[in-house]
């Protein structure tokens, strides 16, 4: 019996053993640490801050958010979102003339350390409080002193939120929308003036293609018109070469027998000026043979008109030939 219960014994002392280091482990040997808590009170939003959110100083862990709460004025109905956190002094080391002094809050927050929410994943929401040195920045605390308080800080993109919350979305996603019907619109347009242009194009290359055909048929009749005046310009040019130089040499033989021709010419107008002179001298008006030729004429006007009598005597009187010239 003694035995059972010494065993008992010694089981329930070895779980409280078991408990004890567990509680040692998961706490992470801070149980036994001096812990620095602080408040920040979040006027606005915190959606997205849970409890045991990292709290971190320039992207180090220095604690972690304990507790988050609200506080609701009762008569203006404002409301401030109280936070404690809860920071690890083996994380932050603040030194003074070379050695580790107590974190003193209050005289941090006056040199311009800050509390602002941050964005730790913008696919799932979540945040975290990053703590920082922000100079020039107003030290409004709000809390009752209990507590040391770190001033809160605006969230880096909570103006530009609230900017696009106060902007007409559903207007504008209607204008959007509109527009994009429009473009839509457009780009159909544009894509049925982009096929009648390629088909315009395809034609034209047809075309082109045909006039190209046309003209390298026509460029071949040309140079074969080209080639085929050329050789009858070279034949025509050696038959007038050959006939230039036939010329020349019937010139050259027969140039002693044209001087002889011109030399007969020139003795033949040479008579026919003598005997011009000599016409001229025999049909001067004083001239002997003048006057011969006068009378001869003179004569032959008399036969002339003894013959037209007779002719008109001859036309009345056929017979006269027979019985005289006689008339009634």
């Amino acid at each position: 019996m003694k035995r059972n219960a010494l065993l008992i014994g010694a089981f329930v002392l070895a779980a409280l053993a078991m408990i004890v280091v567990g509680v040692l482990w998961l706490s992470g040997n801070t149980l036994f640490k001096k812990q620095q808590e602080a408040m920040i009170f979040y006027k606005g939003n915190v959606s997205g801050l849970y409890v045991g959110a990292p709290v971190t100083f320039r992207g180090v862990a220095v604690g972690q958010v304990e507790e988050i709460g609200i506080q609701v004025d009762r008569d203006s109905l404002k409301s401030l979102m109280p936070v404690r956190i809860r920071l690890q002094p083996d994380a932050l080391h603040f030194k003074r003339n070379g050695a580790d002094s107590a974190i003193d809050l209050p005289t941090l927050v006056q040199r311009g350390l800050r509390a602002r929410l941050v964005a730790q994943s913008f696919v799932t929401g979540q945040k975290s409080i990053e703590l920082d040195f922000v100079a020039d920045t107003p030290s409004t605390l709000v809390g009752d002193s209990s507590k040391p308080e770190i001033p809160a800080l605006g969230d880096r993109f909570g103006a530009l939120i609230d900017q696009v919350a106060d902007l007409p979305l559903r207007d504008t996603v209607q204008e959007v929308r509109d527009t994009v019907k429009e473009l839509r619109g457009t780009l159909v347009s544009v894509q049925h003036s982009l096929e009648a242009t390629q088909k315009l194009l395809a034609n034209a290359a047809d075309e082109l293609a045909k006039t190209g055909h046309e003209s390298r048929v026509t460029l071949q009749v040309a140079s074969d018109a080209v080639r085929q005046v050329q050789a009858n310009a070279t034949a025509t040019l050696a038959s007038i070469t050959q006939l230039s130089e036939t010329t020349r040499n019937t010139v050259t033989l027969a140039q002693p027998e044209l001087q002889r021709t011109l030399q007969g010419t020139r003795e033949a107008a040479e008579s026919a000026r003598v005997a011009m002179n000599r016409v001229a001298e025999l049909t001067a008006p004083n001239a002997s043979l003048r006057a011969d030729l006068d009378a001869s004429m003179r004569d032959l006007s008399q036969a002339a008109r003894g013959l037209r009598d007779w002719s008109e005597l001859l036309e009345e009187k056929p017979n006269a030939v027979i019985f005289g010239n006689k008339r009634e």
